[in-house]
């Protein structure tokens, strides 16, 4: 017999669902709707105001880039040069639209980041690889590192001197030499980096300029490539793990507007981590050895990722092989500095003693009474990131799917233990946060861009002395103070 009444009428009324539980996909559809606006308005926006930002700098010479004080030649400025008259003349004034703008940038990042899942992927990809079109296509925004980088890499070719040995200032009649500022500081870069900018050399210093800019360009998108495959690889979203490493404010503005070579570091460090994921998945041996060999070349390009090399070997299916290949890599490394730069090594130890105000071992042994960062803190600092490194290669050894996690959290204390820290560091934990199951070093990653960004703003000093810390007032400080200003005049 058939029924004319519904089946769930004959369900009694306190048992029945609410009727409003009957509109829930209808809403969900509305609500990624509004997100999906949301987050394409946002990522236009993080693209458009980035713009600005280009179009600011290329106007005239002003602290929005270092090297354009020291000249403004066309070949630098780009294609962008001198379109926008309506900058305003006023340094103050030109200040507070760069801190609104870096605001701007941040509520657009998170914004872009919880709603990528709603945003289709050519929308997401066009903006992130338009915003550092843009940026590469301006002068170098804030400091003069892409100046550093290119006369390091002439010093031995043009100039028979030994970038890890020599001072820069000994070949201050190079003409890469007048838009630098590390004039008394060796290179500090790993040996594969400055392998790469020698090769540069024979270019003219124009040439040499936008060649390296290139690079980084294709390295920085490689990287995010890399981060939404091993996404997906890890039933992670790829959409939302790249827009967290991609619109983040200070890796656009600083980062890829400083045209740092951090790309050339997190391109083979992401690399590693997900060679390790694909052979453990895949059970491809080479992938193994390759993982191994990855991460020693991210660390032979930026020496601050060394701690990674062990987490990546204990994550591999094949721990022998990923050592084997880790082997090979360090063999052809220490050949390289054997053969190309005499046995030195790259300048680290100097850089280790230099001092960021805002830095957070700085600011915490101010706040213990020492007065600033002390040889003591600097020791205590360097003990507690091996208690976290040896902590993370615990737990990779016992679950190696936590590789991510990690390397987010070695890198993350790694910035946090430094007493030299730059605002784009937070890009070095950004890849490895976004293929984290859970959202705890994402969060952390917001916390330590809005502490980052407080000591790259233009007013940093003002700020800091209106809460009444004053960096150089004790005896620790100005020591500090007087070592960094000078190696880095």
């Amino acid at each position: 017999m058939v029924r004319d009444t519904p089946v769930y009428a004959a369900v009694p009324a306190s048992r029945r669902a609410p009727a409003r539980s009957r509109n829930l996909p209808a809403l969900r559809a509305g609500g990624g709707v509004v997100a999906g606006v949301l987050g394409t308005a946002a990522m236009g926006a993080a693209a458009g105001l980035c713009t600005v930002i280009v179009l600011g700098a290329a106007e005239r010479p002003s602290f929005l880039s270092g090297p354009a004080q020291r000249g403004f030649p066309s070949w630098m400025v780009g294609p962008l040069g001198h379109r926008f008259a309506a900058l305003p003349p006023s340094p103050p004034a030109l200040q507070g639209d760069l801190v609104r703008a870096l605001a701007l940038l941040g509520i657009a990042w998170v914004v872009a980041w919880r709603c990528a899942d709603h945003v289709p992927a050519p929308v997401l990809w066009g903006a992130a690889i338009a915003a550092q079109v843009v940026l590469l296509l301006g002068p170098p925004l804030s400091l003069t590192d892409l100046f550093n980088y290119l006369h390091y890499g002439r010093m031995g070719p043009l100039h028979g001197l030994n970038p890890y040995a020599d001072l820069p200032v000994a070949a201050a009649h190079d003409p890469s030499y007048r838009y630098s500022n590390w004039h008394h500081l060796p290179s500090p870069y790993g040996p594969l980096f400055t392998l790469l900018t020698e090769g540069l050399a024979p270019l003219s210093v124009p040439a040499a300029y936008w060649t390296l800019k290139g690079l980084l360009l294709g390295a920085s998108v490689g990287t995010l490539a890399l981060v939404a495959s091993t996404a997906r690889r890890l039933g992670r979203s790829p959409r939302a793990a790249v827009a967290l490493v991609a619109f983040n404010p200070l890796v656009l503005v600083y980062g890829v507007g400083g045209a740092h070579n951090e790309p050339l570091m997190l391109l083979p460090a992401v690399g590693a981590v997900a060679l390790a994921v694909a052979g453990r998945q895949a059970r491809r041996p080479w992938c193994d050895a390759a993982a191994g060999a990855c991460v020693v070349a991210a660390a032979a390009v930026k020496p601050s990722v060394a701690l990674l090399a062990p987490l990546v070997v204990l994550a591999c299916r094949r721990r022998d092989a990923a050592l084997a290949g880790a082997a090979a890599a360090v063999a052809v490394v220490l050949m390289v500095v054997a053969i190309a730069f005499g046995g030195n090594l790259p300048a680290t130890s100097i850089q280790d003693r230099l001092v960021t105000p805002l830095s957070v071992v700085n600011v915490l042994a101010a706040l213990a009474g020492h007065g600033g960062l002390t040889a003591g803190d600097r020791t205590l600092a360097h003990a507690v990131l091996a208690v976290v490194t040896i902590a993370a290669a615990a737990a990779v050894w016992h679950r190696r799917e936590r590789l991510p996690g990690a390397a987010g959290i070695v890198l993350l204390a790694t910035v946090l233990t430094l007493g030299w820290t730059m605002p784009w560091y937070v890009w070095w934990v950004l890849p490895f946060a976004a293929l984290t199951r859970t959202r705890a070093l994402a969060a952390a990653c917001v916390v330590l861009t809005a502490w980052l960004a407080l000591g790259a703003i233009p007013q940093m000093i003002q700020l800091i002395h209106d809460v009444g810390f004053y960096p150089t007032r004790s005896a620790v400080g100005r020591a500090n103070h007087v070592f960094t200003q000078r190696h880095l005049r």
